[in-house]
């Protein structure tokens, strides 16, 4: 079986964490943490970074540190992982979820004016799959609205919208450094701003609160969200390659853009938009009337049977089965791109660490099952 994702981990890779096991930094106070930070926060075009323990943490933590209160709504596009609904519900705000576009499969920033209400406070914008999200106009209605932009990055490092590097455009924006992302440290996540207030407020929160003057002293909760030196060491290494990782995802997904573009019924994410092109940060394929499978559950058992691993696009969020225990939430329509994403996507093996020959085959056996020659 040809697995969804290799991670590449190179000797370089495993020098930088072993040189930190040297140095005796282990845990989330080295140096080395804050050097990460550094890193991938110019990366990113950012003054500061916030190193936290994964992804997820990482959006609880941007929520928590802005001005946000019960009651306040946040508009998100529905069509992204639970992780982005989950702040919001822990906090007691309001989602409002909006359609994808059916081409990026992005936040639609057409939806937005009637997503708004008086108590409309921020919006929660994500880049899905290595597209950038459309920025300028999301930015703008923000603007003219005064609302806060919390800007998912997750699955976009190292990527651009119209020049400016994803991650750079939100009041806060988040990484992930899950094994599948472009950067990696096993587990692991970053808050990036520009604001110093809003930095000190979410380092303290990520480290129990402790008062600055007088340790084990709290006036609130925080939590434990620190990033180990030994994946910060990782993560140094990773980020000096960011660019041919990208590159290198980019090459496989033409591999089976290549392969597939001639089967009819099918449909793969937008290639560019803004000018900018897709970093595929994973390769998905909508089926679109393709007459052998109707779902997408029906392709991927397949093309399990076949030898290659896949897996389900997002299931959308105004319909997880969570919001039935007494949560309050608003969408704008029936928001029918998110739902048939969610029915008809899945996405196919483009791992960094794949070998060209196991590519090849992944490829190949997709095309075949696709074809029908099975």
């Amino acid at each position: 079986m040809i697995p969804v994702n290799i991670p590449l981990i190179t000797q370089a890779d495993i020098d930088s964490v072993v040189a930190s096991l040297n140095d005796g930094w282990i845990s989330g106070e080295g140096p080395v943490v804050s050097e990460f930070e550094s890193v991938v926060a110019n990366s990113a075009g950012r003054a500061f970074g916030v190193a936290v323990s994964n992804g997820s943490d990482a959006l609880d933590l941007a929520f928590s540190a802005l001005d946000l209160h019960p009651g306040d709504e946040v508009i998100l596009p529905s069509f992204t992982i639970i992780s982005c609904l989950a702040p919001i519900l822990r906090m007691g705000l309001v989602p409002v979820f909006v359609d994808a576009d059916a081409e990026t499969w992005n936040m639609n920033p057409l939806a937005l004016p009637e997503a708004l209400s008086d108590k409309t406070k921020a919006i929660l914008v994500v880049h899905i799959y290595g597209l950038a999200a459309d920025m300028d106009p999301i930015l703008e209605f923000a603007r003219v609205n005064n609302l806060l932009v919390i800007e998912d990055s997750a699955e976009a490092h190292g990527l651009f919208y119209k020049g400016r590097p994803c991650g750079s455009m939100g009041d806060v924006s988040t990484l992930s450094f899950y094994a599948n992302k472009n950067v990696t440290t096993g587990e692991g996540g970053m808050v990036l701003t520009d604001s110093p207030e809003v930095a000190k407020r979410i380092r303290s929160l990520r480290n129990l609160a402790f008062r600055p003057e007088k340790r084990f002293i709290h006036d609130e909760l925080g939590w434990n969200m620190r990033l180990s030196s030994l994946q910060a060491a990782l993560g140094i290494s990773q980020v000096k390659r960011l660019s041919q990782s990208v590159e290198r995802r980019r090459n496989i997904a033409a591999s089976y853009r290549n392969a597939l573009e001639s089967i009819p019924g099918l449909r793969l994410q937008a290639p560019s938009t803004n000018k900018e092109d897709n970093g595929y940060w994973v390769v998905g394929i909508v089926l679109e009337g393709h007459g052998i499978f109707e779902a997408a559950v029906d392709a991927m058992t397949a093309l399990g049977e076949a030898g290659v691993a896949t897996r389900p696009f997002f299931y959308p969020l105004h319909k997880q089965p969570l919001l039935d225990g007494g949560y309050e939430f608003r969408t704008v329509g029936d928001l029918p791109v998110a739902t048939h994403l969610g029915d008809k996507g899945f996405y196919v093996p483009n791992g960094l660490g794949m070998s060209d020959g196991q590519l090849a085959e992944a490829v190949s056996i997709t095309q075949r099952v696709l074809r029908g020659a099975d």
